[in-house]
């Protein structure tokens, strides 16, 4: 699994340059829509197999930690409130082999497909640091700004302290593969009756900005 997580973050990192000298804007939108179809399909599955509490900012940070789980990525939450949390991850075995771009518009577009569904609410997450940027390590945070002071500052019942927080579910890994091909053909069918007309929530923060 790892030797084709890092083949992938090559071929990514290899092809992205490509498609927007060929196609520009639209290819990378095209690709974008892709992943946010694929976001949109695995949303459901992730909250009940994960168990999220959507108005528990930790819990959603679970979504990542299944995912850091997948690529070796090992972080801690520096912040588990229910409001509010931060991860800071300073190991990630293809953090190196990225373009930043992959992060922060490609990735990006799934997770915006994966968290706006289950909360249109949230904040639109933050990352402040990446190691594919050349930082010492990667920043995100999950906020929830709507819920009350009180609640939103309450450490969340998902808290898991300094540990590195590992998720594994059985049988999770091939239905999110085999929901990811059904997102593939309905972005790709989406295509034919829409174009790249479509819209995304969130498009602003991780339109391809060159």
């Amino acid at each position: 699994m790892m030797l084709f997580i890092k083949l992938m973050a090559v071929v990514t990192t290899i092809i992205f340059p490509i498609i927007y000298k060929l196609f520009g804007e639209k290819g990378i939108k095209a690709w974008q829509l892709i992943l946010y179809q694929i976001g949109i399909e695995r949303a459901n599955i992730l909250k009940e197999a994960l168990r999220i509490d959507v108005n528990d900012a930790r819990s959603l940070g679970r979504i990542l930690d299944y995912d850091d789980s997948l690529a070796g990525v090992k972080g801690v939450w520096v912040e588990e409130k229910r409001g509010k949390a931060t991860k800071v991850v300073k190991v990630c075995p293809i953090g190196r082999l990225l373009r930043p771009e992959i992060c922060t518009n490609i990735i990006a577009a799934m997770e915006a497909g994966t968290f706006y569904p289950l909360n249109p609410r949230i904040k639109v997450p933050e990352v402040t640091k990446l190691i594919s940027k050349g930082d010492d390590c990667c920043i995100g945070t999950i906020e929830l700004p709507y819920l009350d002071k009180e609640v939103a500052d309450k450490t969340s019942p998902y808290s898991t302290g300094k540990r590195y927080p590992t998720i594994a579910v059985p049988g999770l890994k091939k239905r999110l593969f085999l929901q990811s091909i059904r997102g593939f053909i309905k972005a790709i069918l989406n295509f034919f009756r829409y174009g790249i007309r479509q819209e995304m929530y969130w498009y602003d923060f991780f339109k391809y900005k060159p």
